[in-house]
This record gives C-alpha cells, sequence and structure tokens, in this order.
C-alpha cells in the first residue's frame, strides 16, 4: 500500500514541477498549508459583523449570520480481543451517520461591544445501531442519540487592540484549547479569554477558562472531567483520595470531585519567516501544562520554501494533585517543503516521555482540544506514554496543478514505536498509520487544504489504515505483572465524510 502511495506521489510530483501558476486562480497569493498532522490551528473564516453601529437596534438589524449544513458518516472496522485462546471480539464495528450542523448570529458593534450566540444540531441519519457507539458522533449517553445544544452564547468588547470575549463559544486559536473538529460538531468552552495586540507583530492572550463541552455532548463540564481523568492511571494517591475524588463503580471510573477550572497564558510572536509561541495552561489543583513552538522559513528559490518547526511539551501535578503524581513531556521536530506549483510535503518525529511513577506512564494530557503533536494523524495521536513516532506526508492542490479541478489531497504514513519491553507496565503494541485525504469544492479551485474553512458546498473523503503489531509475549507480561496485557487490537480500516455547506 506505502509502496503504492508514495509510486502516485512521484507521479504527481512531476506534473506539479512542471506547472506555472505561482499565484491561485482568483488572484491571491498562494500561502502553503502546515502540514504537522491533524494539528495546527486551522484559521476560520471572519463570519463576524465588522459593522459599526449607533443605537442598540442598529446593534441587532445589522450583525451577521453564520450556518453550516453538515452530513457526516464514520465507519471503523475494529476487533479488541483478549489474549486468551477464547475469541471473543469487544465492539468489532463502530459508526456514526447524522446530519444537522449550526446556525448562529452575532450582532453589528455598538461602542465596540457586541453579542452571539450558536446553536449546534444533530439527527441521526440512516443506521445508527447502539452497540456500533464510540466514535463520539453522536450523543452516546444512552445509545447513538440526536441532540440540540446552545454552544455559543457570548459577549464581545473588541477594538483596534484588544479583544475581551466573556461567555460559551469555539475557541479554535489556543493550541491545547480548540476545536478538535474532526466528527460532527466541535469542542466548545465557556469562560473569558483576552487578546492585546498593542505591540507589533505580537499577540498576548490571557484567559480563565470555566468549561468545556465535548464534540458529542449537549452539557458543559469542569476542566479535569473533560480531560478524562481515570481512577485506574493515577500513581501516589491514598485510598481515601481516590475515594474522594473518583468513582468506584467497574464501568465509570472518572473523577467525581468539584469542578475545576483553567488559567491560560498565550504569547505569540510573529515574522515574516518566522513564528514564536508559548503557552501555559494552568488547571487548578491538576496539571499545570507549558507548550513551546516555533518555525523558521527560508526561500530556497522563487518558487520553493523550506521551513523548520519544533514543539515542546511539559506538564506537572499542582495544587491538591486531585490525579495523583504527574511528570511528563513531549517534543518534536518537522521539516516541510512547499512548491508554490500547488506541492507540501513534510516529515515530522515526536517522542512522548515514558515514567511508570507519573499518570499512566507519562501520557499526556490532550482532550481540551485538537492534539498538538507533529504526528497526530487520522486515528493515532502519539501522545501514549513512550511514544516514539516518525512520520512524513505529501500535499497535491491538484486543480492549482491544472490536473483535477477544485480538488486537493493528500498522503500520510506514520510509525509508532511503542514501549513493549515486558518489564514495561504500560506496555503497547506497536503500530503504524497510512490515511488518504479527498477534498473537493464546488465554487474554489485552489487557495484551500484539508481543513480550511471556506463558504459554499465542499466534500471531504478520509481513510486510513492502522497496523497493528501483534508479535508480542503476552504470557511473559501477564507472569511478570500479574494481569492481563491490554485488549489485542487487529488491523482495521478508518472511513470518514464530510459533506458540508457553509454560509
Amino acid at each position: 500500500m506505502l509502496k503504492n502511495i508514495l509510486l502516485a506521489s512521484c507521479l504527481l510530483s512531476v506534473g506539479a514541477i512542471a506547472a506555472e501558476n505561482t499565484k491561485n486562480s482568483d488572484g491571491t497569493e498562494f500561502k502553503a498549508p502546515r502540514l504537522a498532522g491533524d494539528s495546527l490551528a486551522i484559521k476560520p473564516l471572519n463570519k463576524e459583523s465588522d459593522k459599526t453601529v449607533d443605537s442598540i437596534q442598529e446593534m441587532f438589524e445589522n450583525g451577521k449570520v453564520k450556518g453550516l449544513i453538515r452530513y457526516s458518516g464514520q465507519y471503523r472496522d475494529t476487533d479488541y480481543h483478549p489474549t486468551t485462546t477464547i475469541y471473543t471480539p469487544k465492539h468489532p464495528v463502530q459508526q456514526y451517520s447524522a446530519i444537522g450542523g449550526y446556525l448562529g448570529y452575532e450582532t453589528a458593534a455598538w461602542n465596540n461591544f457586541s453579542m452571539g450566540a450558536t446553536f449546534y444540531v444533530a439527527e441521526k441519519l440512516g443506521n445508527n445501531p447502539d452497540n456500533r457507539t464510540g466514535l463520539g458522533g453522536l450523543n452516546e449517553d444512552d445509545g447513538a442519540s440526536s441532540y440540540a445544544v446552545l454552544a455559543e452564547s457570548y459577549l464581545k468588547y473588541k477594538d483596534d487592540e484588544n479583544d475581551v470575549r466573556y461567555g460559551r463559544r469555539e475557541m479554535p486559536n489556543y493550541r491545547f484549547v480548540s476545536l478538535s473538529n474532526i466528527r460532527f460538531s466541535p469542542i466548545t468552552h465557556e469562560g473569558t479569554t483576552y487578546e492585546n495586540t498593542m505591540l507589533d507583530n505580537t499577540k498576548v492572550i490571557f484567559g480563565y477558562i470555566n468549561k468545556q463541552k465535548n464534540r458529542n455532548s449537549e452539557d458543559f463540564i469542569g476542566m479535569v472531567r473533560a480531560a478524562r481523568v481515570n481512577v485506574e492511571n493515577t500513581v501516589g494517591l491514598t485510598q481515601s483520595e481516590k475515594d474522594k475524588y473518583y468513582k468506584n463503580v467497574t464501568d465509570d471510573q472518572g473523577y467525581k470531585g468539584d469542578e475545576k477550572s483553567m488559567a491560560m497564558l498565550g504569547l505569540n510572536y510573529n515574522q515574516d519567516n518566522y513564528n514564536l509561541e508559548a503557552w501555559d495552561y494552568y488547571v487548578e489543583d491538576f496539571v499545570n501544562t507549558i507548550y513551546l513552538y516555533g518555525d523558521y522559513s527560508v526561500k530556497l528559490d522563487s518558487d520553493t520554501t523550506l521551513t523548520f518547526a519544533g514543539q515542546y511539551g511539559q506538564q506537572n501535578n499542582i495544587g491538591d494533585n486531585i490525579a495523583g503524581d504527574i511528570n511528563s513531556w513531549f517534543y518534536g521536530a518537522k521539516v516541510q517543503l512547499s512548491l508554490d506549483t500547488g506541492v507540501t510535503m513534510f516529515t515530522s518525529w515526536n517522542e512522548v516521555k515514558y515514567d511508570e511513577r507519573t499518570y499512566d506512564g507519562g501520557t499526556i494530557f490532550v482532550r481540551w482540544g485538537t492534539p498538538q503533536m507533529f504526528n497526530s494523524f487520522q486515528v493515532q495521536d502519539s501522545e501514549t506514554a513512550g511514544t516514539k513516532s516518525i512520520g512524513g506526508g505529501i500535499q497535491f492542490e491538484l486543480g492549482k496543478m491544472g490536473i483535477v479541478p477544485n480538488t486537493v489531497i493528500r498522503f500520510r504514513y506514520a510509525d509508532y514505536n511503542m514501549p513493549d519491553n515486558i518489564s514495561q507496565y504500560y506496555a503497547a503494541q506497536d503500530r503504524s498509520e497510512t490515511t488518504f485525504d479527498l477534498r473537493y469544492s464546488f465554487e474554489k479551485n485552489d487557495g484551500f487544504g484539508i481543513f480550511t474553512e471556506m463558504d459554499g458546498l465542499s466534500i471531504q473523503f478520509r481513510v486510513a489504515y492502522d497496523d497493528y503489531k501483534t508479535d508480542y509475549d503476552y504470557d511473559a507480561f501477564k507472569a511478570r505483572h500479574g494481569h492481563e496485557f491490554n485488549e489485542v487490537t487487529d488491523d482495521f480500516w478508518d472511513y470518514r465524510l464530510y459533506i458540508d455547506y457553509m454560509f
């Protein structure tokens, strides 16, 4: 499979090099996408009213509507099974099929103040068996259910240098706090944010986030519950602390204590050829996360850009340590080559700490948004303890290349080397992932990527093949640790389809 993908990529590259168009068909400058898995923030469309009015009545009369009509479906045929000789598959098939989207409205600005609200809706369409849940496409509190929720309701103050927002809303550009818009609805958050752009090329961000609404939920929950903390993975808690903070039922051992909020601080500095970011996320009595990112681009010639990027993250327990001991880190590097003719290719590397003295062996908490690791692909997120991953990919703007109008395709491959020594308590199966993405726009010929937000009708198809290694001595693991190895995962395919009409 990988051989065929690489061959197709090489053939398309030849066509790309022969192309001469360095601008998009609408005359805008070609800007290569930042291909770092599915992790980097995507700039949303400006669906905010930019009109200033003189009265409250005009404030509502001159607002702006935003909407999305979406069909989304996903299918994954996976066998999780024990290591015993008796083969009893668990959830061999997962799927959902839904139609819905969102409808929102933001008023015009009066004395720099405006307000907005957005409803999300998902309705079951087609086959959604209750025993095939687990992908996060529909509400799964009791089988596969439709849902409707007021996901955004906010007050905003914005002038030339200041942007203050209070309430619940989408927060797409705060790295660890972001949308993760890969199922039917994105993640939204509730709280207050402040952005200041007084200094040239610099943005300072402050935030205090109280709650989060997960992709397929109707409820906003605290930031510890949103992180999916589980007592089974804690290290260093006494039994009385476990009883105080966590449920003891077999199928749900999640956090049950008081709601906790997150304080957030960000600093972004941008120049023409480099970008630097520093972030801090402080969830009271739980964990502090530091994230650093930077990239530097150099023009090799008039049509070719080479970009180097690096990232580092660290997490430590704080306050009452309600999840026990947390002491982990991850880092990564990426090299990307972009041709103005519409071809972008990259290779990237990530490593996560392994330490059995910390929560879940060093697994990074990423559930407040899109995982930021470079090798976070369609299924594999690469944030689990001890993961060492190397990946690569190539994207073609077929419309810009004059091959297939209005079309972008992308191929990617990553190998995930997991901790698999018999002595390691958090051992896991080595695996690899091969992905293919296709995006077709009915309105734009070029100048867009796999996740670019754009008005009008578009279709996106995604497929991933995950190859899990099963050549492991499960009996030796059980003899060493006194319990079964985690359920074994067999190779599987993951298919996703999105049909979007955005207005």
